[in-house]
């Protein structure tokens, strides 16, 4: 878990670099509108190999989530915070909240759930 929290936008910062680095400004500028990180899967901004989709996804974070995640609540506080136990599994984030974007402690693996039905949840290791 991070020492202390972090604001929405330095979580943003830091995903970006760490999850899209080969993304250009612009198009981040143009697809990742409201903050909604997802958009860089959505829009096929990565190559569509580089990262897992739906049921995929969902069984990946299960496999790798543990205490040491960081988790950004979008529209919630937005401000990050450690794994809450409501959070253990992909269900119960498709259960408790709108938008949540989980990266493990070292920024290994990235979840996003969105807030669209038919989008994600996705899942990405670099």
């Amino acid at each position: 878990m991070s020492k202390s929290p972090m604001s929405k936008e330095k979580f943003t910062n830091q995903w970006l670099r760490h999850f899209a680095p080969s993304v250009s400004k612009d198009q981040i500028e143009k697809y990742v509108r409201n903050g909604c990180l997802w958009h860089i899967f959505s829009f096929d901004l990565l190559p569509r190999e580089s990262f897992l989709v739906g049921d995929d996804a969902r069984a990946a974070y299960n496999a790798v989530c543990d205490e040491d995640c960081i988790f950004c609540d979008v529209y919630g506080s937005g401000v990050t915070d450690k794994r809450k136990d409501a959070y253990w599994t992909a269900s119960s984030i498709d259960e408790a909240v709108t938008e949540l974007y989980v990266v493990s402690k070292d920024y290994s693996w990235t979840y996003i759930k969105t807030h669209e039905a038919l989008c994600g949840p996705y899942f990405m290791k670099r």
